[in-house]
């Protein structure tokens, strides 16, 4: 009885998760200069832009004066999905339109519901006058 148990308790924790939906960890080195009208929506505090990089995209957030947070849009829920990117922003709150999951990118990016509990992944960046450098 004990190996019916154990054995069952093996195949269940293996078959709960796939080991491959995560994240991917990307090459991220670019850098964008501030001042251009292209990111001239960047300049109120609370705004964001989408930018080409990453696994699905990044998301550039204004947060305070010279503090941004720099998040891939590749949603943490099912992130092998094809349609898992978040593909609209309203204010701080990002949502994914295929899982229905909503991330606060004024507080690091956590979930704001489920069915993610993970946050989205972040990039570091570095602030140089008006050039904003985005790297991992």
């Amino acid at each position: 009885m004990k190996q019916l148990i154990l054995t069952l308790f093996i195949i269940t924790l293996i078959s709960c998760g796939n080991e491959e939906d995560y994240i991917q960890n990307v090459y991220v080195n670019f850098e964008i200069d501030l001042s251009l009208a292209e990111y001239s929506e960047l300049t109120p505090l609370g705004n964001s832009v989408v930018v080409d990089g990453g696994n699905k995209g990044i998301i550039i957030y204004h947060y305070s004066n010279f503090d941004y947070r720099i998040y891939d849009r590749n949603c943490s829920y099912e992130p092998s999905l094809e349609c898992s990117f978040v593909d609209s922003i309203n204010s701080s709150i990002a949502f994914c339109n295929c899982c229905t999951s909503a991330f606060l990118l004024d507080q690091d990016g956590v979930a704001a519901n489920s069915p993610a509990i993970l946050p989205l992944k972040q990039y570091n960046y570095a602030l140089d006058n008006n050039v904003l450098h985005v790297f991992n």
